[in-house]
């Protein structure tokens, strides 16, 4: 099925984006959306008035700033939203369910929600990130992430305490909404309002920040210290 198979790409994205502010219920202009796909302000409007064609990464990052499917955008077929593939999919499913049609010949599973490029902060902003009325740095990077809440922050990790699982520039994708658990990866502030990557563990009553790098004592969690994220997502970027 085609959706809209006569638009250009520009016009497709500039839907996309209207669509973006639809969703948020917010102006997005061209300059706002190419900052949220971490680019100059001119590119969008570039690609909107088919100046400039986007390469399948720059349609992907697109995509999922917007929430729209790629393949809608570069070539204007199928759904156009990326939660409507997984509506169509459960209705698939659906149907073969009341149609008795075998589940093992089907391959067809709902699409996870794909939404925002997720702001890559400094350690020192990090501390701050939840704090009320506190001017923080610009984000030194953006990297898309699924399921990308608004308070979703990462960290680009520094130094060797958890090695070797984690060297640094390994980046991290922080939940701050998350309550920990033991065994997680979180992202804790100490007493001296210093943020530290470490695992959160348990002996007894006691909880600790522990590094992975045996050559770094654990750190009892004291009054002082508090959780400010779990992390939910760990890799590096491709070169």
């Amino acid at each position: 099925m085609s959706l809209l198979p006569n638009k250009t790409i520009g016009q497709r994205i500039r839907i996309a984006r209207e669509y973006l502010a639809a969703e948020q219920r917010r102006p997005i202009s061209q300059a706002v959306l190419a900052e949220l796909c971490g680019w100059g302000q001119t590119r969008i409007g570039n690609y909107e008035r088919d100046i400039r064609t986007p390469d399948a990464e720059a349609v992907q990052i697109i995509a999922t700033v917007t929430g729209c499917r790629a393949e809608w955008i570069q070539f204007g077929t199928g759904p156009m939203h990326a939660y409507q593939e997984g509506v169509y999919a459960g209705m698939e499913m659906e149907r073969q369910r009341q149609t008795g049609e075998s589940r093992e010949s089907s391959n067809v599973s709902p699409a996870p929600p794909i939404r925002g490029m997720v702001p890559v902060i400094s350690w020192v902003s990090a501390g701050r990130w939840r704090e009320p009325d506190i001017a923080l740095d610009a984000p030194l990077d953006w990297i898309p992430h699924i399921g990308a809440t608004p308070n979703t922050f990462a960290l680009r990790v520094e130094g060797d305490s958890m090695e070797p699982s984690y060297p640094p520039g390994t980046y991290l994708i922080v939940d701050p909404d998350r309550v920990p658990e033991p065994m997680n990866l979180v992202i804790a502030l100490n007493g001296d309002d210093e943020a530290t990557f470490k695992r959160l563990t348990r002996e007894g009553k006691t909880w600790y920040l522990t590094p992975l790098n045996r050559q770094y004592p654990s750190q009892p969690l004291d009054s002082l210290c508090k959780i400010i994220g779990v992390v939910v997502w760990s890799g590096r970027r491709e070169v």
